[in-house]
């Protein structure tokens, strides 16, 4: 099972270097069909290690699991993460919540010095390759003629006439 590591200063700016790191080792193992959802992944959780852990510094691991990934950040705060509430309007807290829609799963493993925020990565089983087809009669079977607006016609159409009253008002 091949792994990587990397151990970098506990702070902000170790973000983009997280993100180079996983993205060119997944790319390296041919896996980059992961790496744009790894890389976010890993951004949410180096910057939660690099805000919240307070340490000096913090480690990535990445290694092949199965079809997928796992990704782990360790860093030496016992203070375990949570997911947040946050009004609509708050321009941050919502790291974990996207790890958790991403990820297959994902969990926290307390350590004695610390602990392991991990998430795990799936391969799409279900996505085409790029060499494959396209079968573009199933595609089209799968919309309704119904759903089809002629070019030349010139009907109203929901929000065309805020143009309109745009220009009577001026």
């Amino acid at each position: 099972m091949p792994k990587a590591e990397v151990t970098l200063p506990a702070a902000v700016n170790s973000v983009p270097t997280a993100r180079h790191f996983v993205e060119s080792i997944l790319s390296g193992w041919g896996l980059q069909d992961l790496a744009w959802t790894a890389t976010l992944i890993i951004s949410e959780l180096s910057a939660n290690a690099a805000l919240h852990a307070r340490g000096e510094q913090f480690s990535i691991r990445i290694s092949t699991e199965g079809e997928g990934v796992r990704l782990e950040v360790d860093d030496n705060s016992l203070r375990l993460p949570q997911q947040r509430s946050y009004s609509n309007d708050a321009t941050t807290g919502r790291g974990l919540r996207l790890v958790s829609e991403l990820a297959h799963e994902w969990g926290v493993t307390p350590r004695e010095h610390g602990k392991t925020v991990w998430a795990v990565l799936q391969a799409d089983a279900g996505s085409a390759d790029d060499d494959e087809e396209v079968d573009v009669d199933a595609l089209l079977s799968a919309f309704s003629d119904d759903d089809v607006i002629p070019l030349d016609d010139h009907r109203e159409r929901p929000g065309a006439s805020a143009t309109q009253h745009l220009a009577d008002a001026a």
